[in-house]
C-alpha cells in the first residue's frame, strides 16, 4: 500500500499544474483530489497583490476559487501524463462572500464538479478560513480549444 501524496506543498510542482505565474499564483497547497473534487489552500500573505490593509479583497477570493478549479484540471491532466490545457473563468453563476480573510489566515477551498460537457465545467465551490465558511459560489470554467 502506498502513502497518499497529499498534502502537496511543493510550490514549483503546484505552479506546473497552473497556467498562472507570480504574482498571480493564489494556491500554495493541494490538500486532496479525486475525479469530482479538489481541496486547495492558500495562506494569505502580506505581499499578496490582492491584499489591502491586511485583508484579502473580493478579487483575491474569487481568483483563489478560480485557481482551485484550474488546479483540479491541472492535476487531473498530470496524473494522466498529459499537458494541462489553458482554461478560463466562464461565468460566476452565483457568489456569496460572507467575510474577508486577514493576513496569516489559511484558506481551504473545496470544489465539486457538478457537470462537465465539451470543455465547460460547472463547479460548486466553498472557501473556509479556519472553521468559518467565508465564500461560496457556482462557477463555470471553460477549457480553451
Amino acid at each position: 500500500m502506498t502513502a497518499s501524496p497529499f498534502p502537496i506543498v511543493d510550490k514549483l510542482f503546484l505552479q506546473e499544474l497552473l497556467p498562472h505565474r507570480a504574482p498571480m499564483v493564489m494556491i500554495d497547497c493541494l490538500y486532496d483530489f479525486n475525479e469530482k473534487t479538489v481541496a486547495a489552500g492558500l495562506t494569505v500573505r502580506e505581499d499578496n497583490i490582492f491584499v489591502e490593509d491586511d485583508i484579502l479583497l473580493e478579487a483575491g477570493i474569487i481568483e483563489h476559487m478560480a485557481q482551485s478549479i484550474a488546479l483540479h484540471t491541472g492535476y487531473s491532466f498530470y496524473i494522466q501524463q498529459k499537458t494541462s490545457p489553458i482554461g478560463y473563468l466562464g461565468t460566476i453563476k452565483s457568489i456569496s462572500i460572507n467575510s474577508f480573510p486577514r493576513v496569516g489566515d489559511k484558506l481551504l477551498t473545496k470544489a465539486t464538479i457538478l457537470q462537465e460537457f465539451m470543455g465547460v465545467t460547472l463547479v460548486s465551490i466553498e472557501t473556509f478560513a479556519g472553521d468559518e465558511q467565508i465564500a461560496q459560489a457556482e462557477i463555470k470554467s471553460v477549457i480553451a480549444s
